[in-house]
């Protein structure tokens, strides 16, 4: 349906409460960890990602019970944020980022017209795509320029559509979109403890020097939680097959995506995609993980039939 009423959802009350429960708990242990100093607390960058997790995940959850028409728009946001941030991140033009914008808003009413138009788009957009150099070479750097914009628009653009796919296409999409979301949330905050605590060795200190072999045992953890959680929305057919499978692939798909995005921000010598979200930085280092753990995802769920 275009728009829905979020209440009539069997995901809403359940969700509600889940999130409430891990954002009071949460907020709980960061005022106990600073021991009730609430201007320490105030000014911390802790208590800034906290803000940001209770802002983004209403709107992601209500983005998607609330009907096709917000799924889209949530879609449409996260692709448009992330190819301004990605463009500017690797110095595209002005015209190429501009062609870019659009592509990428291509995806999103794609992906709901049909699997057949969405895929039908990479080779329909590379076609064009290959025009830029032809008509923009006074911008110079023509070709380099065009390589990281179809890089761009493959990594964020298309890879961020699968949310749409498996919204629309797979049975109990909705579910499945609530508890990777969760799963990924938690497995980016599980590296962030357990690497901050027990972090010795470095995992790929060339790419990011702080992600840790501990870290990932992090990561596999939060996801475990998250999706244990968020169990009741997973298909019932396949929820226990899910608990125990999909995490390692979230967890595998939140490791790749950071050190996806790290790697290209080394290549141009930028410590943050942009500055848009308080104590995380740009939007693109928020959903990094989700950019990856999406088309993981869905592909592995069509494989599962």
């Amino acid at each position: 349906m275009p728009i829905s009423n979020p209440i009539s959802s069997p995901y809403f009350l359940p969700t509600l409460l889940l999130l409430s429960a891990f954002l009071g708990l949460t907020l709980l242990a960061l005022v106990l960890v600073m021991h009730g100093d609430m201007a320490r607390l105030r000014q911390s960058t802790l208590f800034a990602r906290w803000r940001v997790w209770a802002v983004i995940a209403p709107i992601y959850s209500l983005a998607l019970l609330c009907g096709d028409l917000t799924a889209l728009a949530l879609v449409s946001f996260l692709v448009f944020q992330g190819l301004r941030e990605y463009s500017g991140l690797v110095r595209l033009p002005g015209g190429y980022t501009v062609v870019l914008l659009v592509a990428g808003l291509a995806v999103g009413p794609a992906a709901l017209t049909s699997l057949d138009a969405f895929h039908l788009l990479v080779p329909l957009l590379f076609i064009v795509a290959t025009l830029q150099p032809l008509v923009m070479q006074r911008e110079g750097g023509s070709v380099r320029h065009l390589a990281f914009a179809v890089l761009g628009w493959g990594y964020i653009a298309y890879f961020l559509g699968h949310i749409l796919l498996i919204y629309h296409y797979l049975e109990g999409g909705v579910g499945v979109l609530l508890a990777i979301g969760m799963g990924t949330a938690l497995s980016d905050v599980g590296a962030f403890v357990i690497g901050k605590r027990f972090g010795r060795r470095k995992l790929a200190p060339t790419i990011s020097p702080n992600k840790t072999v501990a870290g990932v045992g992090g990561n596999l953890l939060g996801a475990y939680i998250g999706i244990a959680a968020m169990s009741y929305a997973l298909p019932g057919r396949l929820r226990l097959l899910l608990v125990l499978t999909l995490p390692p692939i979230i967890a595998l798909g939140a490791i790749w995506g950071d050190l996806l995005e790290s790697s290209i921000k080394r290549e141009f010598k930028t410590k943050d995609a942009g500055d848009w979200l308080p104590g995380f930085g740009g939007l693109l280092d928020r959903v990094d993980s989700l950019i990856l753990v999406t088309p993981l995802t869905y592909y592995f769920l069509r494989l599962l039939g």
